[in-house]
């Protein structure tokens, strides 16, 4: 009789702790379902989004190209407003003429190669999603 009330009290327990285990497995799987809603989200639009990450990523590139085209344009500004310094100009426009220039041509500088290696960091690290553009677009 004391051997069967030693299992009955084992099968409570393991029982209590199944319970209790279920408790905490649905109290789980209640926190993921947000999660889960995003992800069966993000898999409707993957295509979508993969376009869009592309042309991210060639707009990046797109800015780099800009940036460098500015600063010939910057460095001339320069070179001319230095050349009316040099030739006794004391417009007070002229000075910041040429240190605008001077600076702009630095900074575009700088902003275009920051751009292009991000470009290339970018398009290192998402080449196969550009390459499975690629095979949707066929």
């Amino acid at each position: 009789m004391r051997l069967d009330l030693k299992r009955s009290e084992s099968l409570e327990t393991r029982t209590n702790i199944s319970n209790a285990l279920s408790c905490l497995v649905i109290k789980e799987m209640e926190d993921l379902t947000p999660l889960k809603n995003l992800y069966d989200e993000l898999w409707r639009d993957a295509r979508t989004m993969i376009k869009d990450m592309n042309k991210g990523i060639k707009s990046v590139f797109f800015f780099g190209l800009v940036m460098f085209a500015l600063v010939p344009i910057e460095l001339g500004t320069a070179i001319d407003m230095y050349a009316r310094y040099s030739t006794g100009s004391t417009r007070w426009l002229d000075y910041l003429y040429l240190g605008g220039g001077a600076i702009g041509s630095v900074v575009c500088l700088l902003a275009g190669v920051t751009y292009m290696r991000f470009y290339f960091k970018l398009k290192r690290r998402y080449a196969n999603l550009i390459e499975l553009e690629k095979t949707l677009e066929e």
